[in-house]
């Protein structure tokens, strides 16, 4: 073998219904053929298993046993493989390779084939490890995707999977060539070799730095040398964060070449709370060039058109206005989805998005005759009790969403029961969502978020938060005689206009408040507050005479 590039890469993944090759079977194989440094043949095949998929791999790649039933066999599907295999110079290649190989090779020895036991597989997860720096702590597919600015194609079938792979493959050969590496040999020998990465040299001025960076928490920021923002981070402990974006250490949750960075400014913050709303309200403004989660949102929700004489439900991803109920933030359209299908299913609301027509004398339809509609438009039901149908959902919503959890957790056991495994597993993401929020104690409808929110700083000093109709209004911190300091917000005219900025802190503190349910006392605010901001303040003060002394 002459260069890297005149080697036969087959570049394999494999789903499959369990982690041992002898009791576990194939589900889904992916092979595709790198030569001179393009994808000359792919075969992807789904394999009748003939066992059961297990709910967690249907979870995790979408394949169900039904998916199965009509797959080629086993022996049909390894001919393609093995005839992929067969070329001279082939390497096999895989991302975490000994899980492919172990199950590929137990194939082909069921199936009696000779000679794939002796090809040379290659593991892109151990070339990542001694080709890339040690700043780049993700090295999973996801991560190696991320790194390398790879479009995805989806995740967790074995095409995807594999081309990403194959992707991947591309840029750890560029780096190998870097490094000197300049046959297939070699490389093969590489993926074996000690882990050495040579210590990236810091400039003294950020060595200097490093020394005066606090152990509190707060937010973080990377400039580089001509001074354009990088990358804004937020950290429980700002020294730790920012040494091991620096040194590689572990916990460093975002690949940034050391050598990039010109200058490092933070800023401390009361809390783990502060600091993590900090970082949210600066990645959106700033918009910094490394930052990937943050500067947008997939936030959805389920509208109820109380605007309308008989309200309905729809799925949007508008931000909340006018007199309608917006029910959320979900995390994902698919989230918002589910849960309109059980909102018609308890509160019995038109699923119809056209103008309602009243006809008395008509028979009811369709949705109606799957109790999925209380049928207002022939009479079924008046519209005094439609409507206090909708207001009880927007009551629910935001004062009992124990009521829904519970509902769905019956949902869920009913699927279970019925072993319908696949169904029940589908839904425990939305009850984890629902839980959150009833964990937080949290109206699940934005503009019905108006408290004050205090919060322990330690040293006797209490950090205070003012969210009115959904929108953090101020952040202070409050001192033992009851002085407020004005710190990083400044107040706003009480305007009830919602961004998506507003929305993303609100899932913030849902999911904090969740994880800490005992660390803060709330006080409530009037939903229209008359008086002024400073009046608001100092009632609250006065009404809470006993300040919070749980940890946070």
């Amino acid at each position: 073998m002459d260069s890297l590039w005149d080697a036969r890469y087959v570049v394999i993944d494999v789903e499959t219904t369990g982690s041992d090759p002898v009791q576990h079977r194939i589900i889904e194989i992916a092979c595709l053929a790198v030569e001179a440094g393009k994808v000359s043949e792919r075969f992807v095949s789904l394999i009748n298993a003939h066992q059961p998929v297990p709910p967690s791999i249907t979870a995790l790649t979408g394949i169900t046993s039904s998916m199965l039933l009509t797959a080629p066999e086993e022996a049909e599907v390894f001919a393609r493989v093995a005839q992929l295999l067969a070329a001279p110079r082939t390497i096999v290649v895989a991302h975490n390779a000994a899980f492919d190989r172990k199950f590929v090779l137990a194939a082909v020895e069921r199936l009696g084939y000779r000679g794939v036991d002796a090809l040379p597989w290659l593991c892109t997860y151990r070339l990542a490890r001694r080709l890339l720096p040690p700043t780049v702590q993700r090295l999973g597919l996801d991560g190696l995707v991320e790194f390398f600015g790879i479009s995805p194609a989806g995740r967790h079938r074995a095409g995807p999977d594999a081309e990403a792979t194959a992707a991947i493959l591309q840029r750890l050969l560029e780096y190998a060539v870097r490094y000197g590496i300049t046959t297939p040999e070699e490389l093969l020998r590489l993926q074996h070799a000690r882990v050495r990465h040579p210590a990236h040299t810091l400039p003294r001025r950020l060595l200097r730095l490093l020394q005066r960076i606090p152990e509190t928490p707060g937010v973080y920021s990377f400039y580089n040398r001509q001074g354009q923002l990088l990358y804004v981070g937020k950290a429980r402990n700002l020294s730790q964060r920012i040494r091991a974006h620096l040194t590689g250490d572990n916990g460093a949750r975002r690949a940034l070449d050391p050598s990039q960075i010109g200058d490092i400014c933070w800023e401390e913050t009361p809390t783990e709370l502060s600091a993590l709303l900090r970082e949210a309200e600066r990645i959106w403004t700033e918009q910094p060039a490394a930052n990937v989660l943050g500067k947008h949102f997939p936030f959805a929700f389920v509208r109820l058109t109380l605007s309308e004489r008989f309200p309905r439900l729809e799925v949007t991803r508008r931000l909340p206005s006018g007199e309608d109920a917006w029910i959320g933030p979900l995390p994902s359209w698919h989230h918002a989805l589910q849960l309109l299908g059980f909102l018609h299913q308890w509160y019995r609301l038109r699923p119809c998005s056209a103008e309602l027509r009243l006809a008395p004398h008509e028979e009811a339809c369709f949705y109606a005759e799957l109790q999925r509609c209380a049928a207002p438009c022939n009479g079924s039901i008046s519209e005094e009790a439609y409507r206090r149908g909708a207001e009880q959902l927007v009551h629910d919503a935001r004062d009992n969403l124990q009521r829904w959890t519970q509902a769905l957790s019956a949902a869920i056991a009913q699927h279970v029961q019925r072993w319908e495994f696949e169904q029940a597993a589908a839904l425990h993401s939305l009850l984890r969502v629902l839980q959150r929020w009833q964990q937080a104690q949290l109206p699940l409808e934005p503009r019905a978020c108006s408290f004050l929110l205090w919060l322990p700083a330690g040293n006797g000093i209490l950090e205070l938060f003012c969210w009115h109709q959904g929108i953090l209004r101020g952040w202070w911190l409050v001192t033992a005689s009851g002085d407020l300091q004005q710190r990083l917000i400044s107040t706003p005219p009480w305007e009830p206009s919602l961004s998506w900025l507003d929305i993303a802190r609100l899932d913030i503190l849902a999911r904090w408040l969740a994880r800490n349910p005992q660390a803060a006392v709330r006080v409530p605010l009037p939903a229209d507050p008359s008086d002024t901001l400073a009046e608001l303040l100092s009632q609250s003060l006065l009404s809470v005479r006993q300040p919070p002394t749980t940890g946070g």
